[in-house]
C-alpha cells in the first residue's frame, strides 16, 4: 500500500481521472482497497473488475410440529408365533429382541403365552430385530420399526431349519 508521501505512477487517462476524483473526496489507498470491487490489469491491457466480497443468502423453511398429546413416549411390538407349514400356535416359544439389525447380543428375552401371544413393551424408538425359537423350528425377522407411543403388530412364523441356527445367549 502506498503511503500519503509515495509518488503513485498513472498509465492511463482513465485511471488518472479514477485517482483524482478519489483524492478531491478524500478517499486514499487504504480505503481503496477495503472496497468491494477490485481493478485487475493485465498484460495483455484488459481490464475486469471482480467482486471480491460477494453477498450470499441463505433461506430454509422448517417446519416443526411439537404434539404434546403423547404421554409416553415408548413403543411396544406384540404378535403371535405360529408354525409356518400349518399356522399352528406355538406356546413357550424363546423370542429375543436386538436392537438394530444386529442378532448378536439380545436386550430382552421373552416367551410365548399358551396362545401363542407375546409383548414386549416400554421400547424406546426405533429399529429392531426379533429371533425366535422352539425346539428345531426358528425364524428371524428384521428392522422392525417401532415409533413414539405406537404399537407395532408382528406375526413370527417358524420354520423347520436343518443344520442352521440362530445365535441366542450363546447356543445353537
Amino acid at each position: 500500500m502506498a503511503n500519503e508521501n509515495d509518488s503513485i505512477e498513472i498509465e492511463s487517462e482513465k485511471e488518472k481521472e479514477l485517482y483524482t476524483g478519489l483524492v478531491e473526496k478524500g478517499v486514499n489507498n487504504k480505503l481503496q482497497h477495503q472496497q468491494s470491487l477490485q481493478h485487475n490489469r493485465q498484460d495483455m491491457d484488459q481490464t475486469q473488475e471482480v467482486d471480491v466480497k460477494p453477498s450470499q443468502m441463505n433461506f430454509q423453511k422448517i417446519d416443526l410440529t411439537i404434539n404434546n398429546k403423547i404421554e409416553n413416549y415408548s413403543g411396544r411390538i406384540s404378535g403371535c408365533v405360529q408354525r409356518q407349514a400349518n399356522g399352528e400356535i406355538v406356546s413357550g416359544a424363546d423370542i429375543y429382541l436386538y436392537f438394530g439389525s444386529g442378532a448378536e447380543f439380545p436386550v430382552c428375552r421373552i416367551q410365548s403365552d399358551v396362545n401363542g401371544n407375546y409383548c414386549l413393551g416400554d421400547l424406546p424408538p426405533g429399529y429392531y430385530t426379533i429371533t425366535a425359537k422352539s425346539g428345531e423350528m426358528q425364524c428371524l425377522v428384521r428392522n422392525i420399526k417401532v415409533l413414539p407411543g405406537a404399537a407395532s403388530d408382528q406375526t413370527l412364523l417358524l420354520v423347520q431349519r436343518i443344520g442352521y441356527s440362530l445365535h441366542a445367549y450363546g447356543t445353537r
